[in-house]
């Protein structure tokens, strides 16, 4: 009797608190075309105001009804931008259309390993669909910065300049080698609408993708996985893990196992959810991605207790918002009763065969047990679909 009436205190005083994390006063700040909305949005965001788009599933391509929202506190400074935004479409169209393809980019960092090379054909195949661009980006090692004992040894024996010059024409030679391989395919599967280009630069590959991130400004990074060829924390040294744990936009993570050239749309998307604020931004941000798949998403969370009134009453309040906020339909939720969270999760991927596992990573996952590292990267390495992960960005970074 007891427990349940602190399970009925409990869920009176997280009603009271999730009461004001619920996105409250939206607004409709424009009604547009699905692209102009899509550039509005990727405008909105650059200048720190929270949106999302809804009616998505509603209107045709070519109609003028997709909504962008935004809080009302944001009002003014969203209204200045969209001005701005329809002055460029009424004498600057050019400059509109030259940033709707700059947004609409992805990232993919190579080493020419296999896994790599397999994220970039899977990335190619999201490009066809988004008529976004790709580029390429490879860091090659210094050998002046190595740790190598050799070099260290007979440094002054080797001509250094020659050696750079040396790793610089191979590893152009093996990025020229790899989007020719792209642009056959292109060519192949009569892909339109895509232009593959790449860079090469020399030293950290984290640093260097992390600040190409911040010059770039894509939309998305793809990377590959080795899979269960690495294990729990003898993976921290993953280029792929430590992107996802810095980058502040989303990354998709291609496991070796994935064969990407057998690529399809992702019909079927999992949201791995474990009630938190930022689930909210992220599946604003998963809708609007996955938009021209027609894709039906699963948020799903595990609990230990059956039938908990309050992971329920969160479940519902994610509900709530998808059907009447986002205009969503092909949205279900479900909640899983595991202690094991990743096979519970991989067997419902199996058996609603799953087409991409989307999670939010925490930076403070201590708060969730979710969202451990550890946990985080059993699911990198150990996932044998595609893994799309939003970062959690404290503000202010």
């Amino acid at each position: 009797m007891i427990y349940y009436l602190q399970k009925a205190f409990y869920l009176a005083i997280f009603t009271l608190i999730n009461s004001s994390k619920m996105p409250s006063k939206i607004i409709k700040l424009a009604s547009l075309t699905y692209m102009r909305a899509q550039l509005l949005s990727a405008m909105l965001e650059r200048n720190g105001i929270e949106c999302f788009m809804s009616n998505i599933n509603r209107v045709k391509e070519s109609a003028g009804g997709v909504f962008v929202n935004i809080n009302r506190a944001d009002y003014d400074k969203a209204n200045s931008i969209f001005e701005d935004f329809r002055s460029a479409y009424g004498y600057k169209k050019q400059k509109a259309v030259e940033y709707m393809k700059s947004v609409r980019r992805i990232l993919v960092p190579v080493d020419f390993s296999y896994h790599s090379e397999n994220a970039a054909v899977y990335a190619l195949q999201l490009a066809a669909q988004f008529k976004a661009d790709i580029k390429l980006v490879n860091a090659y090692l210094d050998p002046i910065g190595s740790p190598n004992s050799y070099l260290e040894s007979f440094a002054f024996q080797i001509n250094l300049d020659e050696v750079i010059s040396e790793i610089e024409i191979e590893t152009k030679n093996s990025l020229e080698s790899l989007k020719a391989r792209l642009k056959t395919i292109i060519k192949q599967k009569s892909i339109k609408g895509v232009d593959i280009s790449y860079d090469l630069y020399k030293g950290n590959s984290v640093d260097i993708i992390l600040n190409y991130i911040e010059e770039y400004k894509p939309g998305l990074v793809v990377m590959g996985t080795r899979g269960s060829e690495i294990e729990g924390f003898a993976s921290f040294g993953s280029v792929t893990a430590d992107i996802i744990q810095k980058a502040k936009i989303p990354v998709i993570a291609v496991p070796k196992s994935f064969n990407a050239s057998e690529f399809h749309a992702p019909k079927r998307i999992l949201y791995a959810t474990n009630f938190d604020d930022i689930d909210y931004s992220a599946l604003r941000k998963l809708v609007s991605l996955v938009k021209p798949f027609d894709s039906k998403i699963f948020c799903v969370h595990t609990s230990l207790n059956d039938n908990d009134p309050m992971d329920n009453s969160q479940m519902k309040q994610i509900k709530d918002y998808m059907y009447k906020v986002m205009d969503t339909y092909k949205f279900e939720c479900k909640i899983l009763n595991s202690s094991d969270i990743k096979r519970a999760i991989n067997d419902f991927t199996e058996e609603y065969e799953i087409d991409v596992l989307a999670l939010t990573h925490h930076k403070k996952a201590f708060l969730r047990r979710l969202f451990e590292p550890s946990v985080t990267r059993k699911f990198l390495f150990h996932v044998s679909i595609p893994l799309l992960i939003f970062n959690a960005v404290p503000p202010g970074e």
